[in-house]
């Protein structure tokens, strides 16, 4: 099987329960209109049952993240807009009420989906999912999950947070998806439950089957099937170690004191990070500090905007938890690469040249209280430094700056003064790029967010361009490129973060392309410093020739492989 990704370490071993997790086939019915009435009755009791058991299971959780998630589906659930546009289909259309729900919800996820939501990019299985639960209330059957009576190891094609809450989830030792984003509401209620999880496993389903004993190694990100005793007691063994040796006190944490020439080189290897209960995990792994903290995860499920209070408590709270040399990077909330939080009824995209004043002037208010929140929380920290997302415009990003100053000497007036802090922009799409070096003369760092890169440049849709974060493309390379000379010419850092960064058969390439700080998930931070701690280059007189002359991917693998003096050391994590 390919490997997936990680979402939650851990090692369990038991037999595995397969689900298949076919749409509910629905087909276009009409009625009748003195069926109008009957029908649009069957909607809102089957709608109500699904409320009642959404919020039942919400009172049974002990997961705090279970239970937003359970809230957000109760106010997607009794949205009036959804409710008005399926009774106007049963009403005007004579659909039934079966079918008028199947394609209300169908349609408006494609809407919002075809208007760049970015809650429905992120969440879309498990909204579809929610008008399946209402249809099979409607039809009074049970959801098809099977029932688990034993531990097991439970795989899927596909699975939603809901549907995992309708079983007795203590009997599941381990999750094996063959979808999955790593930032969905499934990855937050797995690692909150302490589930070992590993997502997007090709053919999981489909080669695993019910009853054969599967061990799970999601720290190796390993899956083996049917394994002899002596593999299993391996496993443990060696997870065990890694365990053991995560106890050890990382106060002083390693500052890449690892070569990659013989000049000794330092490379900066830091953590990407999105919850407060994933710093605790980097007291498992050796990092120079934190890359990319995604701000936006930690208030997401907030029902009104989180106050400058709320927001420098919990700031406060992540600075003071990390080791006193330790540098952090908070991304400010990036409302379009992430999911939309709940306190807003609709995406809103910054740009003040093309936005609309409303829109602009929430974001305004919104990235103020953060600012003051973070620039507080900077008074207990080392070193702070923020960055901002989805830089397009430079207009925008001049305008970012200036709210910056505003925000610090608003704060200094009032007797606050913010400590050591270092701005930053996330090269993220293709302008921003382009317009490099226009940004680097304004900016302390650049870091370069592979995974919309390649998103917004290949014009692919977000699914293709998640199932292709592992790879690079000839134009994705050629503006990590041009972003990394514009960052050296004025003299910058400039890191990478992404899915692409977990892939080793590209760092001799990043590197001969100027990379000197990469930023991962904690599973990877090992792999990744010994791979650097081995890694030896030459880079050719003609790189940028040979960078200008990329035509295929296949390019891209041949290049960096052939930079490389001696074959890379690959380490499993």
């Amino acid at each position: 099987m390919r490997d997936g990704f990680v979402i939650k370490e851990g090692i369990a071993c038991a037999p595995a329960i397969v689900f298949v997790n076919t749409p509910v086939r629905v087909e276009k019915t009409k009625i009748t209109a003195p069926e109008v009435s009957s029908e649009i009755a069957l909607y809102l009791e089957a709608r109500e049952k699904t409320r009642v058991y959404l919020e039942n299971e919400m009172a049974k959780t002990s997961s705090k993240d279970a239970r937003e998630f359970m809230e957000t589906s109760v106010m997607f659930l009794m949205d009036p807009y959804v409710e008005k546009k399926i009774t106007d289909l049963i009403k005007s259309d004579l659909l039934s009420a079966e079918s008028a729900i199947h394609h209300c919800y169908n349609s408006f996820v494609q809407e919002l989906l075809d208007n760049h939501d970015p809650f429905i990019m992120h969440n879309e299985y498990e909204i579809r999912n929610l008008a399946e639960h209402i249809i099979i209330t409607l039809k009074r059957k049970r959801p098809p999950i099977p029932v688990i009576t034993g531990d097991c190891i439970f795989v899927a094609n596909n699975l939603t947070p809901a549907q995992l809450l309708t079983v007795d989830n203590s009997h599941i030792k381990g999750v094996i998806l063959e979808d999955g984003n790593t930032n969905s509401h499934m990855a937050i209620v797995l690692r909150s439950l302490n589930i070992p999880t590993i997502f997007n496993v090709e053919n999981a389903s489909h080669i695993i089957k019910n009853g054969m004993n599967v061990l799970m190694d999601a720290y190796a990100n390993k899956i083996y099937i049917n394994p002899l005793e002596e593999l299993i007691w391996s496993v443990k063994k060696h997870a065990r170690e890694r365990i053991d040796s995560g106890n050890s006190n990382i106060v002083t944490p390693l500052i890449a004191q690892y070569k990659t020439t013989r000049s000794g080189e330092r490379i900066e290897v830091l953590a990407n990070i999105g919850s407060l209960s994933e710093i605790q995990d980097l007291k498992k792994f050796p990092s120079s500090g934190i890359g990319l903290f995604r701000t936006e995860f930690l208030f997401m499920n907030h029902t009104q905007d989180p106050t400058e209070d709320e927001q420098f408590e919990c700031y406060r709270k992540i600075v003071e938890s990390l080791p006193d040399l330790f540098t952090i990077t908070f991304r400010t909330f990036d409302f379009s690469a992430d999911k939309l939080p709940l306190y807003l009824s609709k995406p809103v995209h910054y740009n003040c040249t093309t936005g609309t004043d409303e829109d602009n002037a929430i974001l305004n208010d919104i990235l103020t209280t953060q600012l003051r929140a973070l620039m507080r929380a900077s008074v207990f920290s080392h070193q702070m430094r923020i960055m901002f997302p989805m830089a397009a415009e430079y207009e925008d990003f001049v305008h970012l700056l200036d709210l910056y100053q505003e925000t610090r000497e608003s704060l200094i007036r009032e007797g606050v003064k913010p400590g050591h802090i270092k701005i930053g922009v996330m090269i993220e799409t293709p302008a921003a790029a382009i317009m490099s070096e226009s940004l680097a003369s304004l900016v302390d760092f650049f870091s370069i967010g592979t995974n919309d890169l390649t998103h917004y440049t290949e014009t692919c849709s977000r699914e293709f361009a998640t199932k292709h974060n592992n790879e690079l493309s000839p134009a994705v390379v050629q503006l990590i490129a041009l972003a990394s000379e514009n960052a050296h010419k004025a003299g910058i850092p400039v890191s990478i973060c992404g899915e692409i960064v977990h892939e080793q058969k590209y760092l001799p390439l990043l590197y001969a392309l100027g990379i000197r700080s990469f930023s991962v998930a904690p599973f990877y931070l090992s792999s990744m410093l010994y791979a650097i701690h081995t890694l030896d280059v030459r880079i050719p007189r003609d790189f940028r020739e040979r960078i200008r002359n990329i035509r295929t991917r296949q390019d891209v693998i041949d290049l960096s492989a052939n930079i490389l003096k001696s074959p890379l050391a690959v380490k499993n994590p």
